[in-house]
């Protein structure tokens, strides 16, 4: 499995955090070999993270970006709102899984899909709709699943996770605010290295990729990521201390 989380920070910015590790159905292949490419840009003010199958996934992915690339010239324009984008992902999903697997009832659908017939996945795709001017306007966390057929889910709240999801629910809901970017990039980060502390299906090696209304897409360098890794192993550092540090009794004079 894997971990991926799509956030909103300050200043209408878009975060999007992965581990990178390889597995095969529930187990790790290698610790040695997290260097999976699980985030991919879509466009300058749009990205997804993918979590089950990555043969699959990356197969879909790649056909979606050519289409959605002949979908903008045909418009005539240069980024798409997210909600058409999501609605071209499920249909190139849904049109080629069909192609592969054969076309089939939902209910066959979704047997095939929980008996591992055809493959799992799932998407978190986030960006931005556009106002009447073609601008960026509401950012959007979209969720689709190949268990639902590719269905696009407007996520109702400011993050969203898939993938092995327990552990960083609990410290998204505990302590996300939307703070600048830095704080919750980290907080998301966190959510990675504990994940891998406890499920070795998650790795404990990340990438970052971020993007605002004013900023295009971008991957955090590596020197970024280790800063953040550094903060990660301090946040755990400071909570064993305070937590096994017994604290001192002042003396009644």
């Amino acid at each position: 499995m894997t971990l991926g989380i799509a956030l909103f920070a300050k200043e209408d910015t878009i975060i999007l955090i992965s581990d990178k590790r390889v597995t095969e159905g529930s187990y790790a292949m290698s610790a040695h070999g997290d260097m999976v490419q699980k985030i991919h840009k879509v466009s300058n003010k749009c990205g997804l993270t993918i979590a089950g199958d990555a043969g699959a996934a990356t197969a879909i992915i790649e056909i979606f970006l050519k289409e959605l690339e002949l979908e903008i010239k045909r418009k005539n324009t240069k980024i798409l709102p997210v909600t058409e984008v999501a609605e071209i992902f499920r249909r190139v999903a849904v049109e080629y899984y069909t192609k592969w697997y054969k076309d089939m009832s939902m209910q066959e659908w979704v047997s095939n899909v929980k008996n591992d017939v055809i493959p799992f996945f799932r998407v978190l795709m986030a960006g931005f709709d556009n106002d009447e001017k073609g601008k960026p306007s509401d950012r959007k966390i979209v969720e689709m699943s190949s268990l639902r057929r590719f269905s696009p889910i407007i996520c109702t709240v400011n993050f969203s996770t898939i993938g092995i999801t327990t552990i960083a629910q609990y410290l998204l809901y505990r302590f996300y605010k939307e703070e600048e970017e830095n704080v919750v990039a980290g907080l998301g980060a966190f959510c990675i290295t504990e994940t891998n502390s406890q499920d070795d299906g998650v790795g404990d090696e990340f990438h970052i990729a971020s993007f605002s209304k004013k900023h295009s897409f971008k991957f955090y360098t590596d020197d970024e990521v280790n800063k953040i890794k550094n903060r990660c192993f301090e946040l755990k550092t400071e909570l064993q201390t305070s937590l096994y540090t017994t604290p001192k009794v002042k003396e009644e004079k």
